[in-house]
């Protein structure tokens, strides 16, 4: 038996002892590879593959298909066939997603495989921009992120850009989730946030492709913290509003104090409105009182500075029907002192079914009296309306002074006294033992919705 070895594959003749043997050269088969450039960059994205196939007996092998092989996710390379002087030509296009491509040829029909030949990723740096469509907000409204990556001018296409935030290191919120953008066709990107802490945006950019990216930094972006208003407000039937409100922010640092918070008022609670008093520190909030005669609709408002934006409380509604009385008659104007009297008059209210006032039955209304002279109203009596809302009470005739009648209101009407102050003169000395003067020493006043 006789052994012949190639270049690449070692091959065994048999010999029978009649027949007779051929000479071939002693040797073995090969493929050899080579890349020129041996590196790649955007402006030479490929990269030739060449190489020759010999045979055991060192001839050129022609017409033999060599198969180039690379790693399916580094990019691409084609297949050739040997030329008449066992020369073949492929070309290596790298997709850029690792740093180098090994390729290796093979030729099946002759069992061989090349030694793997690395071929260099040179990544071009790219521009990339960001850009804010403003620098202060309130916390709550959007912000509009845009930016591109180019290299050279021309726009990269495809990679991603991961947005983030640095926040100021007073911040309290929870930190910005980073994005993570896909660049698009044209090389740009953009995003809407709403970040809940001043800091400084960035983008991290990864161009696909023989690219590479880096970090780019916005100038400092100031957001104020959003806060929220706590309402509450009361209206008795003098007009007298008392109103409290509590400025929160979650994001801000909880409860906020010594800001100018105002109240207003709207009479529809939608439009016009108008600001009626600031309110003063009060415990942990704020509150402020003032007297009106009107219904309406309330808010509170904080003006907003530097560190929280402006907000609005809830609409409260205050709202009483109108009460009116009738002048007061007396019976008599001249009596004796300590003698009685008859004062009377009529209630009434505003009644949306009648798109008028009508009667104001079963309330009390409290008649009161001040000495001619004095400022000092007294309690005399309390009466009810009838159904028709009339009044009448039988009164004694202290000494020369005014008579008036007063409604307190209720719940949902306003309070209202009678237009005028009913005089009466008296004469004559008490005699020893009588009354001079009412019992009652309650001060009162005649209300009026002045």
């Amino acid at each position: 038996m006789l052994r012949i070895a190639t270049v690449g594959v070692t091959s065994t003749l048999l010999l029978g002892t009649l027949t007779a043997v051929p000479a071939f050269a002693d040797g073995t088969a090969s493929v050899t590879i080579a890349a020129a450039p041996t590196s790649v960059d955007p402006e030479h994205p490929t990269a030739t593959i060449t190489g020759k196939v010999t045979g055991a007996d060192g001839a050129p092998v022609a017409g033999a298909p060599v198969e180039l092989s690379a790693p399916a996710d580094e990019g691409s390379v084609t297949s050739g066939t040997t030329d008449e002087a066992g020369n073949y030509t492929a070309t290596l296009s790298p997709n850029g997603t690792s740093d180098s491509v090994v390729v290796a040829a093979n030729v099946p029909s002759l069992g061989l495989k090349s030694e793997p030949v690395t071929v260099q990723i040179v990544r071009g740096q790219t521009d990339t921009v960001l850009t804010a469509d403003r620098s202060t907000l309130n916390e709550g409204q959007a912000l509009t992120l845009s930016g591109a990556v180019t290299y050279k001018g021309t726009a990269v296409p495809g990679g991603k850009a991961v947005i983030g935030q640095t926040p100021d290191a007073s911040c309290i919120a929870p930190p910005f989730t980073p994005q993570t953008l896909t660049i698009g066709a044209d090389g740009k990107f953009s995003t809407s946030v709403k970040p809940s802490c001043a800091g400084t945006f960035y983008v991290d950019s990864t161009p696909a492709g023989l690219y590479k990216g880096g970090r780019v930094t916005l100038g400092h972006t100031s957001v104020r913290y959003a806060g929220r208003l706590a309402f509450s407000t009361t209206m008795d039937a003098y007009g007298q509003v008392t109103a409290w409100t509590n400025l929160y922010s979650p994001s801000g640092g909880g409860q906020v104090y010594n800001r100018k918070v105002v109240l207003e008022y709207s009479s529809n609670g939608t439009t016009g409105w108008k600001t009626m008093k600031t309110f003063s520190p009060w415990n942990s909030g704020y509150k402020t009182s003032l007297r009106v005669y009107y219904s309406g609709y309330w808010r509170s408002r904080f003006l907003g500075d530097a560190t929280y934006a402006p907000s609005v409380s809830p609409v409260r509604k205050l709202w009483r029907w109108s009460t009116k009385m009738s002048k007061l008659s007396a019976s008599r104007t001249s009596v004796r002192k300590n003698q009685y009297i008859t004062v009377s008059g009529t209630l009434s209210r505003w009644y949306v079914s009648k798109g008028g006032y009508g009667a104001f039955g079963g309330q009390s209304v409290r008649i009161i009296f001040r000495f001619k002279g004095k400022k000092t109203w007294y309690h005399v009596k309390w009466v009810k309306t009838d159904k028709k809302g009339r009044f009448s009470a039988k009164v004694r005739a202290y000494g020369d002074g005014y008579f008036a009648a007063v409604f307190a209101g209720t719940s949902d009407t306003w309070a209202a006294g009678t237009p005028n102050d009913r005089y009466v003169n008296t004469y004559a000395i008490p005699s020893p033992g009588e009354r001079s003067g009412p019992a009652p020493v309650t001060t009162v006043l005649p209300w009026r919705g002045e």
